[in-house]
């Protein structure tokens, strides 16, 4: 007696990937991974979270030439001073400075890491095409993350769960205005009293931090030269 008959794709596998997700920037370097052309190649790297995937990081292959300067703050290249446009990273600066307008100039230069830091993304995965002699053992395609549109919020709301595209929060009341000199000060007495864990998830919860970027980023910024570093003492 024959079977019941399969659903539709019922025998259709998937990758496995992430995909079609909430990302929310913590942290950006330039640097390399051994599993990315055996860590010879220099990437853009973007560490942060997710409400919605477990992913880590994603990376961004930047092209031949570029070496990582200031210990992954920086990138730079003996003869060229943009990214070539098809490479990866050209293709993302592409998408969300022309597509997506977000304002990079204001945060600071295409060859800094830290511009990157406090932005949040939704993250789908889409199938790129490449010119004549690139990948050609794949059809000249690959497929890869890609931000499809901007996220308002920061670490707590990647916490939280808790996200909404930029465009649909434009519509809200805009927020009371916050003394920013007021703000940074509350911020350094916490500082001094909490580890650098609780003082940033204390600081994402507080009114006026995840609007402004630079505090943001600098609130984030886990090395030495970032906030909680600078006050703790």
């Amino acid at each position: 007696m024959p079977g019941k008959k399969a659903s539709e794709g019922a025998w259709e596998t998937q990758s496995g990937l992430p995909d079609d997700f909430d990302f929310f920037i913590t942290n950006a370097y330039f640097g390399f991974r051994e599993e990315y052309q055996n860590g010879e190649a220099a990437l853009l790297i973007w560490e942060g979270e997710s409400p919605d995937e477990e992913v880590g990081s994603i990376i961004w292959p930047i092209g031949k030439g570029w070496e990582v300067t200031n210990k992954g703050a920086n990138v730079q290249h003996p003869r060229r001073t943009k990214f070539i446009t098809s490479s990866m990273i050209g293709r993302l600066i592409e998408r969300v400075v022309k597509e997506l307008k977000v304002d990079m100039r204001s945060r600071g230069t295409h060859t800094e890491a830290k511009p990157w830091i406090g932005l949040g993304f939704h993250m789908r995965r889409e199938e790129l095409s490449f010119g004549e002699g690139i990948l050609e053992e794949r059809g000249g395609k690959t497929t890869h993350l890609m931000p499809v549109s901007v996220l308002k919020g920061g670490k707590a709301a990647a916490k939280s769960g808790k996200s909404a595209p930029a465009e649909q929060e434009e519509e809200n009341e805009a927020p009371a205005a916050v003394d920013n000199k007021a703000l940074v000060d509350k911020l350094a007495l916490l500082a001094k009293s909490l580890t650098q864990q609780k003082f940033q998830t204390t600081a994402m919860n507080m009114a006026g931090v995840s609007e402004d970027g630079d505090l943001l980023a600098d609130v984030l910024n886990d090395s030495d030269t970032g906030f909680w570093a600078r006050y703790h003492k």
